[in-house]
């Protein structure tokens, strides 16, 4: 199926709109994510990539089995328009003042002087060495996930076209689950792919981000942390660990957040957040759904449980 640019352009204006409607955000962090996520919309437009062909691809069996389509390290992606977005991006942040700023005249300065090569900074990323982004924000304790935010914002354009590519390729479950659609499932879709076994992501082998609850039954999706393909998981299961006993899942809510709520796993102390906007009039960007439901990071935070991975902005 073809992606849909000018679809996808009109729900990111009106999902902006809601986004400014959150008084506990800052207004500055609303605008900088907002004019970030329209450029790297344009961006996915002219990205000049080669696509990987089905033969260079994990067999059909084995991703059935867990093993992704191709693992992240091998994404090929635009270096040249990366790198224009990584500038444009260090000039937005370049208008703040603080911390933020300061962390990224840091980084542009090591950059012009040949100390910070951008080209191994983003194998760094594809490779998911966390080792080498946490020791260059020691450099930038106050604002430690300034190098993460540019490179992520920056190579994620390439790396969304490239799974959408592949993604066509991945193969067919067979459904293990009783289907019995009514009437207002017929309205919806009467099949929706079955549940994926594994929780990381068939594309790309990363962890999910963020739920999506999907269709009357509530089908839960995943969003993917890396290149953010959306597959369907089982209904109960720790997005980390796996964990699918009852007794140590549990759910919670905030008043005055609809639509989202906490999935906390008492086994390994993470927590995933989930979306369900199926009775709401509410547009649905799981990247900015994240930022929008902030106030859930804080309360699981307090409550002692940790945030399985980044934001899809790289903090």
């Amino acid at each position: 199926m073809t992606f849909d640019f000018n679809k996808a352009q009109l729900q990111l204006d009106k999902k902006i709109k809601e986004l400014g409607k959150k008084k506990f955000l800052p207004t500055e962090l609303v605008e900088l994510i907002s004019k970030v996520a329209k450029i790297q919309l344009e961006a996915e437009q002219h990205t000049a990539l080669s696509i990987p062909n089905q033969t260079s691809l994990a067999p059909a069996d084995e991703n059935i089995q867990g093993r992704p389509l191709l693992t992240r390290a091998d994404f090929p992606y635009d270096y040249e328009q990366s790198v224009k977005l990584f500038s444009t991006f260090s000039d937005m942040l370049l208008d703040f003042s603080g911390p933020i700023s300061e962390a990224t005249k840091l980084v542009s300065n090591e950059i012009e002087n040949g100390e910070l090569d951008l080209k191994k900074v983003f194998s760094a990323y594809l490779e998911g060495d966390d080792a080498f982004f946490l020791k260059w924000g020691e450099k930038t304790p106050e604002a430690p996930r300034t190098l993460n935010f540019l490179v992520q914002s920056a190579i994620t354009p390439s790396i969304k076209v490239i799974a959408r590519a592949i993604a066509v390729y991945l193969p067919e479950i067979e459904k293990t689950e009783v289907q019995t659609p009514t009437s207002v499932d017929l309205e919806i879709e009467v099949s929706p792919p079955p549940a994926r076994q594994h929780g990381s992501c068939p594309v790309c082998g990363s962890i999910p981000f963020i739920h999506t609850l999907r269709h009357k039954q509530g089908f839960r999706y995943a969003n993917c942390s890396f290149c953010h393909t959306e597959y369907r998981v089982r209904r109960l299961a720790c997005a980390y660990c796996d964990e699918a006993d009852s007794k140590e899942i549990k759910f919670f809510t905030v008043e005055g957040e609809p639509g989202y709520r906490v999935e906390v796993c008492n086994n390994c102390k993470n927590y995933i957040k989930t979306i369900d906007f199926r009775e709401m009039d509410k547009v649905s960007i799981p990247t900015l759904d994240d930022l929008e439901s902030l106030s859930l990071d804080f309360l699981a935070v307090e409550e002692g449980y940790n945030r399985g991975t980044l934001s899809a902005w790289g903090f």
